[in-house]
């Protein structure tokens, strides 16, 4: 079918989205329009082919340019803006706009911005405002092996962050969606599990408690919450089964499969768009509709040409949906399990009947486990060995039970029926909970995705093919090739990695497959640096922390401490204050680390209050190159430092002190050190407006070169055997068209 060829071009044609540095300019995408036209027309198929992934590619390009155009066009000044409330997280207070209409003009297609602040008066989704808005582009930590939120945000065509100067309600009424999920609310007030059956029905996670988050993550179903393909089958299934029950009743000329089969996408329909129509919610309805239309229209579709309708469906729509994760990890899991039914089918004898409907889950569990293994190392660094028995006892207690019982909240039913049906949601709960905690602790952090996944992909296909039969001396010699790759020695003798942690600190100091972190970073109201960033960044370079140097108490420096102790419970622990089993970090200490000699030079008394003047400032040298990390050292301590340095040593590399705030980073103490480059951990945005614009002045005055976290993301400094390279993630890194610094550029650079 010529619709197949084109659905793949399509696909092809947007993969450079991911990995391309700048986008076209736009004589480029014209140029390439004209050419591709030209193509498109010629009889021969390869050209025409060529000719037509030309068209889809300058389209993406197209959509992506207008998309950073639209970013960057709104300076950081208030806008006045039509809005329509989209979603509302009530705990946490934010809210999401789609943006109609900015400055009297037009917004096609609408995108959105998530507002922290509250109305005036009481909102829900659907409303229409008029606010005057201050937007501002999005920004990302940007870490290897980090979550990168700014390239999800343009794949949610979520661009902007917002604050709102004064706002004018247009429209009160609210939407459907709204008014089901008050009725939902209001029936199931009484659950303690109200924030997972919301969940289920209508894609808002936000009211799910951490510690219940965390366990689905360790026993590995906390997929069940997304919801996708499973979801709207299971939905579609119940109700066509239902309304054929139903028609059983009436009339024969009414007994039509297809009514009941039309109930049942209308139903799925209602479900995708209760839950937001997320990718994986808009994959799973169309390739229920693109089923349904080959099988009305008797044409032949196979697993796999519905499943490429429905990603190049979703690109048609927005090509930049391709840097979506919750579309890669959709359909990567559809693709599984038709590689796994095609080639590791379960005998005949297993397939249908009743008895073997346990080992057919399992087998399905097992292929989901071997082949999302590299998936899910590549996205979230590690996997949990429960998941298998976890999952079975989850899949058929959630899709049987809880999700059909959460529907029911959503009808307008008689007070003691609603309080049965809830009291048997919540003892499914309770059994579903009471077997799975046992089962919690059950993640394990990996590293190295491509190894797995050469090791797990490549090892299923030699099975399938039985090469390790024919050809054993090969497959071993393969074997041998990859595990020596592995074994090679690093060029990079030791190096410096300060994590882009927002308003904190973090740096870790690595040779030779061993860490110590200066500094864990900051803690937040649901999270902290050390689980978001610090943990899955050591995971992700395969490196092992042995020890942390926490400079002093507050928590933007120490907030990650304990999620890293929980990984690594050995680690070594050197603090300037009180903490269980720390070890000294005083003036005079110092020891010897393979290459490198570390030597703390302030504060000069083993104990104290772990201000910012008491930080712990720590040389490090290899004989050659020398860093000195400085906490959030102020003046008076930066003179006393210098003081007891004598004139101190030249540095090679300095961490400014406190951000670059005014209070330090003295002329007196930038002249004493001399440092070669300065590197400053600092957020974008932040409250605090640093680094200030003098103290970066005065590192400039002085010939150092200045280099921080918000404009450049992580900051790498690798010492190698013929030199030194730094490396700034958005530049260096992983320089993509998403990485850019969008909106106003800093003027103190």
């Amino acid at each position: 079918m010529q619709i197949l060829v084109y659905a793949r071009l399509l696909i092809v044609a947007c993969l450079p989205l991911l990995f391309m540095a700048e986008l076209l300019d736009t004589p480029v995408i014209v140029g390439g329009v004209v050419v591709g036209v030209l193509l498109s027309r010629c009889r021969r198929f390869y050209w025409h082919c060529l000719g037509i992934s030309l068209l889809f590619f300058v389209y993406g390009q197209w959509v992506a340019q207008a998309m950073v155009t639209k970013i960057t066009s709104y300076p950081d000044r208030p806008l006045i803006a039509d809005v329509v409330i989209a979603e509302h997280h009530r705990l946490t207070g934010r809210v999401k706009v789609k943006l109609l209409n900015i400055d009297e003009q037009w917004q096609f297609p609408a995108s959105a911005a998530w507002i922290s602040q509250a109305l005036d008066s009481d909102i829900c989704v659907g409303q229409r405002w008029r606010m005057t808005l201050v937007l501002r582009p999005v920004h990302s930590l940007l870490n290897e092996g980090g979550y990168d939120s700014q390239r999800n945000a343009l794949a949610k065509e979520t661009p902007f962050t917002g604050k709102v100067l004064d706002q004018q309600l247009i429209r009160r009424e609210c939407s459907l969606r709204h008014h089901l999920e008050t009725l939902f609310l209001q029936q199931s007030a009484d659950s303690p599990w109200q924030g997972i059956s919301r969940a289920l029905v209508f894609g808002l996670r936000d009211h799910i408690p951490a510690e219940v988050n965390r366990l689905f993550r360790e026993t590995g179903i906390g997929h069940l919450m997304a919801i996708s393909g499973m979801h709207i089958g299971l939905l579609f299934l119940f109700t066509r089964r239902g309304l054929m029950l139903l028609l059983t009743l009436l009339p024969l000329r009414l007994m039509h499969n297809r009514l009941a089969e039309s109930g049942g996408w209308l139903a799925s329909a209602l479900y995708c768009y209760l839950s937001g129509a997320q990718p994986s919610a808009m994959r799973a309805m169309l390739a229920l509709t693109c089923w349904l239309l080959a099988k009305g229209c008797s044409v032949n579709l196979s697993s796999f040409h519905i499943l490429t309708l429905c990603v190049a469906g979703l690109l048609a729509i927005n090509p930049i949906i391709i840097l979506s994760d919750s579309l890669w990890l959709s359909a990567l899991a559809v693709l599984a399990l038709l590689l796994w039914y095609q080639w590791f089918p379960l005998p005949p004898a297993y397939r249908h009947r009743k008895r073997y409907a346990l080992i057919r889950l399992l087998h399905l569990q097992l292929g989901l486990m071997l082949l999302l293994l590299p998936v899910q190392v590549f996205f979230f660094h590690g996997a949990s060995y429960r998941a298998l028995t976890a999952n079975l006892v989850a899949i058929p207690l959630v899709s049987l039970g809880i999700l059909p019982l959460s529907f029911l909240f959503l009808i307008p039913l008689p007070p003691p029926l609603i309080e049965g049906l809830g009291r048997i949601q919540d003892g499914l709960y309770t059994i579903l909970f009471h077997l799975l905690t046992p089962q919690g602790e059950g993640w394990h952090y990996l590293s190295d995705g491509r190894f797995i996944a050469i090791a797990v992909w490549g090892g299923l296909i030699l099975w399938r093919l039985k090469g390790w039969r024919q050809y054993p001396l090969s497959v071993s010699a393969i074997i041998l090739s990859i595990a020596s790759t592995r074994l090679s020695s690093p060029e990079i003798l030791w190096r410096v990695d300060m994590l882009d942690v927002g308003h904190g600190l973090a740096v870790v100091i690595s040779q030779q497959g061993e860490g110590i972190i200066y500094d864990t970073g900051n803690r937040w109201q649901t999270g902290d640096a050390g689980e978001r960033v610090i943990i899955p960044w050591l995971i992700d370079q395969q490196i092992t922390p042995i020890a942390a140097l926490i400079s002093h108490r507050h928590s933007d420096h120490s907030g990650g401490l304990a999620s890293v102790e929980k990984v690594w419970p050995t680690l070594k622990v050197r603090t300037t204050y009180p903490y269980p089993g720390r070890l000294t970090c005083q003036r005079g200490d110092s020891w010897q680390w393979r290459r490198l000699t570390l030597r703390v030079l302030w504060p000069e008394s083993a104990l104290t209050a772990g201000q910012n003047n008491d930080s712990c400032v720590v040389s490090v040298s290899d004989g050659q190159y020398h860093l000195l990390l400085t906490g959030d050292i102020e003046k008076k301590a930066e003179q006393q430092l210098v003081a007891a340095e004598k004139g101190g040593e030249a540095v090679t590399w300095l961490q400014v002190p406190h951000h670059g705030s005014r209070t330090s980073s003295s002329p007196l103490f930038i002249r004493t050190f001399s440092p070669q480059v300065a590197i400053a951990s600092v957020a974008r945005y932040n409250a605090w407006r640093l680094p200030a614009k003098a103290v970066v002045q005065r590192y400039h005055h002085q010939g150092v070169k200045w280099l921080d976290t918000a404009q450049s993301g992580q900051l790498s400094i690798r010492v190698k055997r013929d030199g030194v390279e730094i490396l700034q993630f958005r530049d260096q890194i992983s320089p993509r068209w998403y990485h850019q610094w969008f909106g106003v550029k800093p003027d103190y650079g």
